[in-house]
């Protein structure tokens, strides 16, 4: 298996899904890939979940905190200094969806656009490091920016996609979160 023992800044390190029904979700994705999926203990994750494999986690699935957002999958890349990857953002002509905050004692993030309308998240890591797995059957291993006229095509031609979104789950960023015009998928096809 392809543990992750240290952090890497600059990849992907955490992936998670924003759901409207995370209880269903959790049901799902256990049977699915095999996971055992347990609420955090800390009543301020606001129903988050963490999926394990073999007691390594793998990712997090938590309720939307606007309820009109849609269900969606976000991948989180790795930084040692999120307030400076926001003003890069920023330099570059991306946007700050959501600005750097703390997740508990977990970890600092922040939520992002690109140009293009893409939306990604960065992981600043306190206590939790991200995956303990990835690569591996069963744990995250792909992702990829699909353009948004994919979702224009013709339903046989369409490629399935996730709307990237943020999870920004004990924040207020994600109720100022719009939807994304273009999508990226995290590929369970490719977890296995």
């Amino acid at each position: 298996m392809a543990e992750t023992r240290t952090f890497v800044a600059n990849a992907p390190v955490w992936v998670d899904l924003s759901t409207t029904d995370a209880a269903a979700a959790r049901d799902y994705y256990a049977k699915l890939f095999g996971w055992k999926v347990d609420l955090t203990k800390d009543p301020d994750a606001g129903g988050y979940a963490l999926a394990t494999v073999g007691n390594k986690n793998v990712a997090g699935i938590g309720p939307t905190q606007n309820p009109q957002a849609p269900s969606a999958w976000m991948l989180y890349i790795g930084t040692r200094d999120a307030d400076a990857v926001a003003k890069k953002v920023q330099a570059e002509g991306g946007k700050v969806i959501a600005p750097p905050f703390d997740v508990l004692k977990s970890g600092r993030m922040a939520v992002f656009q690109d140009p293009a309308g893409a939306f990604i998240s960065v992981w600043q890591p306190k206590d939790m490091q991200g995956a303990d797995m990835m690569y591996a059957p069963s744990s995250f291993a792909w992702a990829e920016l699909t353009p948004a006229a994919s979702r224009r095509t013709s339903p046989s031609t369409r490629r399935s996609s996730v709307g990237a979104r943020s999870r920004a789950r004990w924040a207020k960023a994600r109720a100022t979160t719009p939807s994304s015009s273009s999508t990226m998928r995290a590929s369970p096809g490719r977890w296995r």
